[in-house]
C-alpha cells in the first residue's frame, strides 16, 4: 500500500484487529478458522478498509471508531479470492504469493470458509459498536453491503465473467461485469465511509462517482498487469487472462487503448473529488496508486 504514514498507520491497525479476530479459536471447527485465518492474514495491502477510513478522514469523522465496520469488506474480498481461485472457477494455485486455500486446505473446507468468511463480515455491520451510528444508517450500511455482495454486484460479475469467456463483447458489457464483479466492493467501501463520515447528498453523489470510477480503475489496471507484470509482482499467476480468453479491457481496446481508459476513468475519478470542497487529497492519491501499482 501507499507509504504514507497515516496509511500505514491504518493498515497496522487493520491488520492488528484481525489478528484478534482469530486469538480464540472454536474448537469445535478449528480447522474452519485455520482456513479462513490463512487467507486472511496471508498479506494484501488492505486497499478496501484504507479506502473507507480515508473516506471519514476527509469528511472530518472519526476514523478510530470506523475501523471495525471497515474489516467487513476485508473478509468479503478474501471470501472472493478463496472462491475465485477454486478449480470450477479460476483454478488457481497461487494467491498473495502462497499456495491457494484449496490447495492447502481442501476444494471443501476452502468453500466453507469462504462462505464462513461472507457471513462474518455482515455479521461485523450488524453487530460491532460504532458510536453515534443510527439504526437507520446501520440498515442502510447493509442494504449497500448486500447489493455489492449479491446477484447485482460480485456474484453477478461472476457468473458474467463466466459466461462472456470465449466470446465477443462490447465496452458496456465490459464496464458492467467489472462494475459489478470488482467495482460493487470498492464503492461500497467508499459509500461505507461516507455514510459513517455523515456525508450530506451532495458529497454522496459526488463520492459516488469517484467510487465507481475507482472501482472500474482497479480492475482495467489489473487486466493491464495481467500482461505485463509477472507471477512475483502479482502474487498471483499471471497471463491467466489471456489464457482463458477471459474478457478484458486489453483484449477489447488493445493494450495501449486499455492504459489510456485508465487515465480516462482516474481523470474522472479525481474530477468528481472537487466538488467536495474538502481536502481530498488523500483520496486523490489512492486514485493514483490504483493506477500506477505494479511499476
Amino acid at each position: 500500500m501507499m507509504h504514507l504514514p497515516q496509511v500505514s498507520r491504518w493498515v497496522d491497525s487493520v491488520d492488528n484487529q484481525l489478528i484478534q479476530y482469530f486469538s480464540q479459536k472454536d474448537p469445535l471447527t478449528h480447522p474452519l478458522d485455520r482456513a479462513m485465518e490463512y487467507s486472511l492474514l496471508a498479506g494484501g495491502k488492505r486497499l478496501r478498509p484504507v479506502l473507507t477510513l480515508a473516506v471519514v478522514d476527509c469528511l472530518g469523522g472519526n476514523t478510530d471508531s470506523a475501523i471495525p465496520l471497515a474489516l467487513a469488506s476485508e473478509l468479503l474480498h478474501t471470501y472472493s479470492l478463496i472462491h475465485d481461485d477454486l478449480p470450477s472457477m479460476d483454478n488457481d494455485d497461487l494467491r498473495r504469493g502462497k499456495p491457494t486455500n484449496h490447495i492447502v486446505f481442501g476444494e471443501a473446507l476452502a468453500i466453507l470458509a469462504g462462505d464462513a468468511l461472507q457471513s462474518e463480515a455482515f455479521r461485523l455491520l450488524i453487530d460491532e459498536p460504532c458510536p453515534d451510528l443510527d439504526l437507520a444508517t446501520r440498515l442502510a450500511i447493509l442494504s449497500d453491503f448486500a447489493h455489492a455482495v449479491g446477484r447485482n454486484g460480485m456474484v453477478g460479475g461472476q457468473v458474467m465473467d463466466l459466461q462472456q469467456a470465449g466470446k465477443q463483447f462490447d465496452i458496456e458489457r465490459l464496464r458492467q461485469l467489472h462494475g459489478r464483479k470488482t467495482g460493487a466492493l470498492i464503492h461500497f467501501c467508499v459509500r461505507l465511509g461516507a455514510r459513517l463520515g455523515r456525508a450530506n447528498a451532495r458529497e454522496m453523489a459526488a463520492l459516488d462517482t469517484y467510487g465507481h470510477a475507482l472501482g472500474l480503475l482497479f480492475q482495467v489496471t489489473d487486466d493491464i498487469l495481467d500482461l505485463e507484470a509477472e507471477s512475483s509482482v502479482l502474487g498471483k499467476t499471471a497471463g491467466k487472462d489471456q489464457d482463458q480468453d477471459k474478457a478484458t479491457f486489453p483484449k477489447l481496446l488493445g493494450l495501449e487503448g486499455a492504459k489510456a481508459f485508465a487515465d480516462e476513468t482516474l481523470s474522472l475519478g479525481q474530477d468528481a473529488l472537487t466538488s467536495l470542497e474538502r481536502d481530498c487529497k488523500l483520496l486523490s492519491d489512492i486514485a493514483e496508486y490504483v493506477r500506477n501499482r505494479g511499476h
